[in-house]
């Protein structure tokens, strides 16, 4: 259990991967006062020295070489490209370091499946980079009652030539899978996609739709070689309709509010009269819109105390491994069926 002292402590942490993702976690990390930034790994040793004198920590070749010097380390982030995040994951769990891994959590569904049983096995916390849980606008509508039944999200950005080892569903759509997931709650019942690769061997352009368990549907649209960033999500429910702008952090929740008795004498109008005059019904007598609160803080922030804290107090964090398995999986999905769709040449193909 931990000491008081402990709790003080700031914990000794590291990143694995000196990249844009890598340098963002690097910097982060040395601005926090419960975080010890001690070393930066890169296999480009001259990449991981350069991030490393900017925050006045210690450079290293590979994980085996941070380990022997810091036995002691506590948490890491892996901010490497996907492909490498098993081998990376079970060296620093194996050896008990609590691990945050960019998304995606890994290639494959059985690749993060071992992940997230090895973590299970060690008792170490890890958390999945999925980094728009911690969204203003998604942190802001976690404090409504949502039931959805249909979502729609457009996600499409200008050609980065970032994540090019992955295509756009592993890159891009794999954020709003989790999004989606963690308002759902549902098993995946069915999936139905189609996509292009237009620059590289990978899809560069996708669209999912997505049926769970319950009902729910989800539409989901990514593309990476937009003129423009646009990141907008529409979400239906029973009783709410929902309308965010990620990009502009602003979003609007529209609640029925009508009593029954309203709404009965309202629906007998309209079943009543062929054309009904309702030019004097006020719309916003039946309706509560509200404009969501957002607060302006970096998500990437939130999310990397949120892992320190979870590191220290023991407890699951916000973006479990199984989410990141669950998110995998369905990425996964989504790509068999755009292969089927593209094999077949007749549109979207059910997963």
């Amino acid at each position: 259990m931990a000491t008081e002292q402990d709790l003080e402590t700031p914990l000794q942490v590291a990143v694995v991967g000196a990249g844009r993702m890598g340098g963002h976690h690097a910097r982060i990390y040395a601005s926090l006062p419960e975080a010890r930034l001690v070393g930066i790994v890169d296999t480009d040793l001259s990449r991981a020295a350069a991030l490393a004198q900017n925050y006045q920590c210690d450079a290293f070749g590979s994980v085996e070489e941070l380990l022997r010097a810091f036995p002691k380390l506590k948490a890491t982030s892996i901010s490497t490209p996907t492909i490498y995040h098993r081998a990376l994951g079970q060296t620093l769990l194996s050896r008990h370091v609590d691990t945050l891994i960019e998304k995606p959590l890994a290639p494959t569904p059985a690749d993060a499946e071992a992940l997230v049983a090895l973590a299970r096995k060690q008792a170490c916390i890890l958390q999945v980079g999925h980094s728009e849980r911690f969204n203003p606008v998604v942190r802001a509508l976690g404090r409504h009652r949502l039931e959805p039944r249909f979502i729609e999200i457009h996600r499409i950005s200008p050609m980065r030539f970032r994540s090019v080892d992955i295509g756009v569903v592993l890159d891009l759509m794999i954020h709003d899978i989790d999004i989606v997931h963690h308002f759902v709650h549902s098993p995946v019942a069915s999936i139905a996609a189609v996509g292009v690769a237009v620059i590289g061997k990978h899809e560069d352009v996708a669209n999912a739709r997505i049926v769970f368990a319950n009902g729910c549907v989800a539409n989901i649209t990514a593309s990476r070689l937009a003129l423009k960033t646009e990141r907008r999500m529409r979400l239906f429910s029973p009783d709410s309709y929902v309308s965010v702008d990620y990009q502009k952090k602003a979003g609007v929740v529209i609640t029925k509010t009508a009593n029954q008795a309203q709404l009965d004498i309202l629906r007998q109008k309209l079943s009543a009269e062929e054309t009904p005059d309702l030019s004097n019904l006020d719309y916003t007598e039946l309706v509560h819109v509200d404009q969501l609160e957002i607060d302006d803080q970096e998500p990437l922030k939130l999310q990397l105390q949120s892992f320190l804290h979870a590191v220290r107090h023991r407890t699951e964090p916000v973006v479990t491994g199984e989410d990141g398995a669950f998110a995998v999986d369905v990425a996964t999905r989504i790509t068999a069926a755009i292969r089927e769709s593209q094999s077949a040449g007749n549109g979207p193909t059910a997963g």
